[in-house]
């Protein structure tokens, strides 16, 4: 049974008394400080990494480094992680920092409304249990109540009692497998050439990014690989087009309003009825637009599966149930690589 740890928020407001210095700007700065807002937080320091500390206001609050900020609050200073990162030298400097005071790195969902705390998985325990129990291994099942308990609290130490190395993650996946390689965020290429030189017997490989920067990079970091076909598109679960912002980048959705048309595709567009041997999925909170959209292929070919779970509070229940609705044969396995927050947490389907 899934038990629950008290979420940050309920223990910030135990706290009130000390004061609370964010570690980063921005975006996810902006979640963070409207959830501490309704909680009858106030926000008392910002801090930025070493090199990024320049004369700015955010919120109208000087951006300091952070010995500015510890020799104001020293050790009473509880500090959130605004951001998210896997780069070594940011985690190494989050130990730096986690060493000196209380260090918690929030999870505010990067694409829609609800906040993953105790009112939200007390309304899905039950869904989460169900899911929990079609885990295939123990690593999978300890890795799905580190994550939920990490997503709570803000405390990277449960992130550090699951995390692997990306070799092992992938190792789930069998090593020959014939067909299409599906890369949808194929983002500057990485995934296309990891996979590509991993597995044995794929007939090609369809590469899906909505950048054109990205789209640039990725043409250009994969031209030695045989029988890819670009596709910049956004993914969904209908083919056509949509509005969005015009600034796009690596963490845009189809969640954004603009007014600059886009192209969406769907999976089983894509893959027109060919086999498809494996498909990757990390496309910004569409994912599960993205499964709708390939139903057929799920259901035809059962392709090995890699999709993101951490974008959106739901997707920890939602994707393999809505996995196993349209192929009840799949073998679900969890699995989250070093990064802060609980992000690059990836159910792998076989």
């Amino acid at each position: 049974m899934i038990t629950f740890d008290t979420d940050l928020w309920t223990y910030l407001k135990t706290q009130k008394d000390r004061p609370i210095v964010l570690y980063g700007t921005g975006d996810g700065a902006d979640k963070i400080i409207k959830v501490l807002e309704e909680h009858g937080l106030k926000v008392s320091g910002i801090f930025a990494s070493p090199g990024f500390v320049r004369d700015r206001k955010f919120h109208d609050i000087q951006v300091e480094s952070f010995e500015d900020c510890y020799e104001r609050y020293g050790k009473d200073m509880i500090v959130l992680m605004c951001f998210g990162s896997s780069r070594d030298d940011v985690l190494d400097y989050v130990d730096e920092i986690s060493s000196k005071c209380e260090f918690y790195a929030p999870d505010v969902p990067v694409y829609g409304e609800n906040l993953f705390d105790n009112e939200f998985c007390e309304k899905h325990k039950g869904e989460m249990e169900i899911v929990r129990g079609m885990l295939k291994d123990e690593l999978s099942r300890k890795t799905y109540d580190c994550i939920i308990s990490a997503r709570l609290t803000g405390n990277m130490a449960y992130l550090r009692l699951c995390e692997v190395s990306q070799e092992e993650a992938d190792s789930i996946l069998p090593q020959e497998r014939d067909g299409l390689f599906v890369d949808l965020g194929a983002y500057d290429g990485d995934t296309v050439m990891r996979y590509a030189s991993r597995m044995s017997g794929l007939t090609g490989t369809v590469a899906v990014e909505p950048d054109k920067r990205n789209m640039r990079k990725l043409q250009e970091n994969t031209r030695l690989i045989n029988n890819i076909e670009y596709v910049q598109a956004f993914i969904s679960d209908t083919e056509g087009t949509a509005d969005v912002e015009k600034n796009i980048g690596r963490g845009t959705s189809l969640d954004k309003e603009g007014d600059n048309e886009v192209q969406t595709v769907t999976i089983d567009g894509l893959v027109k009825g060919r086999k498809a041997a494996l498909i990757k999925f990390d496309v910004e909170g569409a994912e599960a637009a993205a499964i709708a959209g390939g139903a057929e292929t799920i259901k035809t070919s059962k392709p090995l599966m890699n999709i993101a779970c951490y974008h959106r509070s739901e997707d920890i229940f939602e994707l393999p149930l809505k996995v196993l609705k349209l192929n009840p044969e799949y073998k679900v396995y969890m699995r989250h690589t070093p990064s802060i927050p609980a992000w690059d947490t990836v159910f792998y389907f076989c």
